[in-house]
């Protein structure tokens, strides 16, 4: 039974977009849509003018205080509860001063539950990161890998991971036909699937 979960964290751990918004608002910006993982679309701003924003924000004190997504605290620790524990690999930022930050939310948050905490640049990529864990034997095939991101949900499911991918309104366009990532509701379901095909592999 394989007892590692990896796990995207913002969107799937933590409400990155809520925290973002508000910082939006206390710097006079106005949302204008939503649903969008764009978040010039949902701010009605010029291509690429929220990079910078979102560049700062990942970088602020506001990454110390991320709310956690609905019933993630609950399922996580009762996945840790039967001896699981979760790597992150997040595309926050190479800043290590905010990269503490997390580090500290996610664990104020979730407590000790964590393997690993890998930090990539804003909007990495996450491939070679899970290509290196496989072929250094740190993940199986059949790792569950959790993400709000069709890009890197696939990815994972390439390389023989569990791909589960978190229901969300800015990947609902995604349907997959090449490769088997299976989309999730929320973590209740997750705790489900997870116990169930361990349960078959015991």
């Amino acid at each position: 039974m394989n007892k590692i979960i990896a796990t995207d964290c913002d969107g799937v751990l933590l409400l990155w977009e809520k925290g973002f918004d508000a910082w939006m608002k206390a710097n006079d910006f106005k949302k204008w849509d939503s649903g969008h993982y764009n978040i010039d679309m949902n701010y009605h701003l010029p291509q690429g003018s929220s990079l910078p924003l979102i560049k700062v924000f990942n970088e602020s004190a506001w990454m110390r205080d991320l709310e956690p997504v609905e019933g993630s605290v609950e399922i996580v620790k009762k996945l840790s509860e039967q001896g699981y524990k979760f790597d992150v690999i997040t595309s926050q930022t190479l800043d290590t001063k905010a990269q503490q930050l997390r580090r500290e939310n996610l664990i104020n948050v979730f407590g000790d539950v964590f393997n690993e905490i890998t930090f990539l640049d804003m909007g990495a990529g996450k491939r070679e990161v899970l290509d290196q864990r496989m072929k250094q034997k740190q993940y199986k095939p059949g790792t569950f890998w959790i993400e709000d991101k069709p890009n890197n949900a696939e990815d994972g499911a390439s390389l023989d991971l569990k791909s589960l991918l978190f229901d969300l309104p800015h990947n609902r366009w995604y349907n997959s036909k090449v490769t088997p990532v299976q989309r999730v509701s929320g973590w209740s379901e997750i705790y489900n699937v997870i116990i169930k095909e361990n349960k078959n592999h015991e």
